[in-house]
């Protein structure tokens, strides 16, 4: 009877042992995951951030318009557009249809 008590004893302090063991582990994973969590979020952060710098960088760079250029420069396209719409049409000379692509991106500003 005492052998069989000491075995109980053996195998409550091998699984004392063996909780402490597996309770260290854990503790250096949750602490692991935790510096990779960390350290994920501050990347994101950075890049966050450093995109919006780049961003606010690239519009103090961009040329200010006044409301006229803007327009200008939205009817150029459109006419642009439409000369080039005219020159692909058939029915007429090649000439006339020149002239008319002409026409057209004279009237540009």
């Amino acid at each position: 009877m005492t052998e069989q008590i000491s075995e109980e004893k053996d195998w409550g302090a091998l699984a004392e042992k063996h909780l402490a063991s597996i309770k260290r582990d854990m503790k250096i994973s949750l602490e692991d995951a935790t510096v990779r969590a960390a350290h994920k979020v501050m990347t994101e952060f950075n890049d966050t951030e450093r995109e919006s710098k780049v961003k606010q960088e690239i519009i103090k760079n961009l040329p200010v318009k006044t409301q006229q250029e803007f327009y200008d420069e939205l009817r150029n396209s459109v006419l642009e557009e439409t000369a080039q719409a005219i020159e692909k049409m058939r029915g007429f000379g090649n000439d006339t249809i020149s002239s008319f692509a002409i026409f057209i991106r004279g009237m540009k500003r």
